[in-house]
């Protein structure tokens, strides 16, 4: 039976599930009507409900019960619109100490729709090990001392034998359960929210799993027009020339990307030259490596790569590493061959760990040992040093312990300079692509609400080879086409941090849009318009977008965030790039950060000024 209050809703559900572990109370609220009005939903129903639950956050213990776990869904989650099987789960992170939130695929997005719920919040702390039990209108916590330690795999597959092979499941790995600071949350195996140690605070409220079974319907305020729109998009999706080769190659085709431009991280970014290029490249992996490829829910892109190691002491079979995972535990330690980072990949999976952040301290690591700063002794390219380095953290051990805390800590406690080196910002590790071959992925770093993270903007623009007089009807600059200048960066990162607010907002996947351009913001306001029958177009939904970064800004002040803050460290501020074709370039930040706060209507402290608060109706 459909109630009342939900029935008048249309592309949402209109109900939030609100489970408190401490007292076991369960509650189902109504979705307000305003918050999908100028919020739009998955990212931007996390950032505004963290930013009113959270009480004086500057003072909130991330991993203490103060703090809260918002699951949430977009407006297209569920429908057949092209890629919209994404969902957000949005935190205060252990990491940064700041916002967090962490954006993952699969078809657990939909099924919590399919359930009844666009948000489900989790509050408190459990006394012992349990997981949240979903099927429609029945909720139920319930202890599972027997899933202790276990890992992604087993853990998934336990709990879908006890509740049918249709239930989703989203569980942490012993790396959430252990609280490491760059622990992820999986669904359905091998899907990850992997960023800003969202698993360690769901490992903080001894929270497992989440299961879910739902059976509902979900109601579309245009159903013909919506299929119409829904058509068009695949067609601009598939006829797009960025297309095959995402299809069939998945994101390893940015490796040869990045290899070609020089900007393939190596060595923790001493360079952006990679001798072992070949042994990365797309095709390499895919004639040597992957079985098949996988897609999430409503999506013909079908990026995801099953990767096979046959045999030998890496023999192992998932996932296959992305582009991001295979710069971060390959070309960034040096690794010479693909098949030990085949393996790293598949224990950062089942331990539950971002493969990011776990590379990126291993590559800190292994310079500090070449540089004599610590007693440890690594060797650029010993694979087996690499994956022992990989247990250590996810369980804690010896050096992992330190590790396990981030690499703002380890550089924090090791000194001498080391934080020169120390790829992160914000207290998050930076990805692959070095942003000396990329200025504006320079300047999309550096102020990444959730810290270094390079989805928050993804600028391609620059990397694609438009024309200048393409640059100038864009962005207003000829510079935004070139990736070693720095002009015109500002404007050009702020549309599409706006934009990536608003696709992770309605839960699509960015690949729709930033690898090809295919959809824009007016297709994207149709979208969402005949889903759910709010009156959007492309402008105002650009301005929804903007009004999410306000308040992802606003939360981040209130937590102690500076201008110092929103910086990249010395290597790619003051060490030119050594060779290739960005050989000598450098990020010339300081002259990008000013006009950045001056078209986001910021002051020079960083904050939002009270007229743009008023312009974008923001109460605070």
């Amino acid at each position: 039976m459909v109630h009342e209050a939900e029935s008048k809703w249309k592309g949402y559900m209109g109900r939030i599930l609100r489970v408190n572990l401490t007292d076991g109370s369960i509650k189902k609220e109504p979705l307000p009507r305003k918050l999908a009005e100028n919020y739009i939903g998955g990212r931007g129903f996390g950032s505004r409900i963290l930013y009113d639950t959270l009480k004086n956050p500057g003072e909130v213990d991330p991993l203490g019960p103060r703090n809260v776990l918002i699951f949430s869904t977009g407006p297209l989650n569920g429908t057949m619109s092209p890629s919209s099987g994404r969902y957000t789960v949005t935190t205060k992170s252990p990491l940064t100490g700041l916002f967090g939130d962490a954006n993952s695929g699969g078809a657990l997005g939909a099924e919590i729709k399919y359930a009844g719920y666009d948000v489900i919040i989790v509050e408190g702390r459990a006394k012992e090990l349990v997981y949240i039990n979903i099927r429609d209108d029945e909720v139920e916590i319930i202890p599972v001392p027997d899933l202790k330690g276990k890992g992604i795999m087993a853990t998934t597959d336990s709990l879908v034998e006890r509740h049918g092979r249709d239930t989703k499941v989203a569980c942490i790995g012993p790396a959430g359960e252990k609280m490491v600071f760059c622990a992820a949350i999986a669904n359905d195996k091998f899907h990850y929210l992997a960023r800003c140690a969202v698993g360690a605070v769901m490992g903080s409220k001894n929270l497992k799993a989440i299961t879910i079974n739902g059976t509902k319907d979900i109601r579309l305020a245009d159903p013909e027009a919506f299929l119409k729109k829904v058509e068009e998009c695949y067609h601009k999706i598939t006829e797009d020339k960025t297309y095959p080769d995402f299809a069939y190659y998945g994101t390893a085709v940015i490796t040869d990307i990045a290899a070609e431009s020089g900007g393939l991280s190596t060595r923790n970014g001493q360079t952006g030259v990679f001798k072992y290029a070949d042994n990365y490249s797309s095709h390499h992996y895919r004639e040597n490596f992957v079985g098949r490829s996988e897609s999430c829910f409503s999506c013909i892109i079908h990026c995801s790569n099953y990767a096979v190691v046959k045999d030998g002491k890496y023999k192992c079979r998932g996932k296959g590493p992305e582009y991001e995972s295979v710069v971060a535990l390959g070309s960034k330690v040096d690794i010479p061959d693909m098949e030990p980072v085949i393996y790293a990949n598949y224990l950062c999976n089942d331990y539950g760990m971002d493969t990011i952040s776990v590379g990126g301290i291993i590559a800190f690591l292994f310079e500090c040992s070449e540089k004599g700063l610590i007693p440890e002794k690594y060797e650029w390219g010993d694979a087996d040093q690499m994956i022992d380095l990989v247990k250590k953290i996810a369980f804690r051990e010896g050096i992992g312990d330190d590790a396990a805390r981030g690499m703002k800590y380890l550089a924090d406690k090791i000194g001498q300079g080391c934080h020169d080196f120390a790829l992160q910002t914000k207290g998050m590790e930076l990805p692959a692509y070095d942003p000396r071959t990329g200025k504006g992925f320079g300047l999309g770093l550096a102020v990444a609400s959730r810290g270094g993270d390079h989805l928050r903007a993804l600028p391609n623009f620059e990397l694609l080879s438009y024309t200048p007089e393409e640059g100038v009807k864009w962005f207003g600059d000829p510079h935004t086409v070139d990736p070693y200048a720095w002009q015109g960066k500002a404007d050009m990162v702020l549309w599409h941090e706006d934009f990536a607010a608003v696709v992770d907002s309605a839960e699509m996947c960015k690949y729709c849009m930033f690898a090809t351009y295919a959809i824009l913001p007016q297709d994207m306001a149709e979208l969402v318009k005949y889903a759910t029958g709010i009156d959007w177009d492309g402008k105002s939904i650009m301005k929804a977008g903007e009004r999410i970064l306000n308040i992802e800004r606003l939360l981040n002040v209130a937590c102690g965030l500076t201008p110092d803050d929103d910086s990249l460290p010395k290597r790619f501020l003051e060490e030119p790039m050594p060779e290739g074709p960005a050989k000598g370039q450098i990020v010339e930040l300081d002259k990008m950060l000013p006009r950045y706060y001056e078209v986001r209507g910021w002051g020079e402290d960083g904050r939002p000024k009270a007229e743009k608060l008023q312009e974008l109706c923001i109460e605070d």
